[in-house]
């Protein structure tokens, strides 16, 4: 007598209701964060001199002026109100409730993390592609990011003021530094 062998069941994958229930508005936990960015060249400045500001001047705007808003007002904010969310209604996810992940399900999918790839909070695209909107991890609107025209952001608190920038990187985001160029985080979408 032959012995048959039962048949294999096949795990249950997690449902899409369960997946979204984690995060509020409907922003789910950062799937497989970049766990080892510390020690990615692609990611980590201090690990490969083409992105890291404090060795590649073009990179810098304390050195490079067509970067730094201060010497620029084609991207200062102050001077140029279609990309300043304080004076843009539109920009602004205090009187546009589409660009608040607290009340709507939108979300660009965008993670800013620390440099030990821990959640440090969210991205929003705004409908003006030169302007980001950056949430802490509790969904609170705490900066902005405007485009420097040269594949990176400068970062401005809720005051209008210039707090830092953040650069593209070698994994298809950007790395967040403070304005003495030292790293603070990174931006992804993994």
């Amino acid at each position: 007598m032959v012995a048959r062998r039962k048949p294999r069941r096949k795990q249950a994958r997690p449902s899409a209701r369960a997946t979204s229930q984690a995060g509020a508005a409907g922003i789910v936990p950062v799937p497989n964060p970049l766990a080892r960015a510390k020690y990615n060249s692609s990611i980590n400045p201090q690990l490969n001199p083409s992105i890291n500001p404090k060795v590649n001047a073009a990179l810098n705007p304390n050195f490079n002026p067509r970067i730094n808003p201060n010497r620029s007002t084609r991207i200062d904010p102050r001077f140029n109100q279609s990309s300043n969310p304080l004076l843009t209604p539109s920009l602004n996810p205090a009187h546009n409730w589409l660009l608040d992940p607290k009340q709507t399900q939108k979300f660009s999918g965008l993670y800013r993390l620390t440099p030990d790839s821990e959640l440090m909070g969210y991205v929003v695209r705004t409908s003006n592609k030169a302007v980001l909107l950056l949430f802490d991890k509790d969904l609170n609107w705490s900066a902005y990011a405007v485009d420097n025209s040269q594949e990176g952001y400068n970062v401005f608190d809720l005051e209008g003021n210039w707090k830092g920038y953040a650069l593209k990187n070698r994994a298809g985001g950007w790395n967040e530094f403070d304005l003495e160029g030292n790293w603070a985080g990174f931006i992804t979408s993994r």
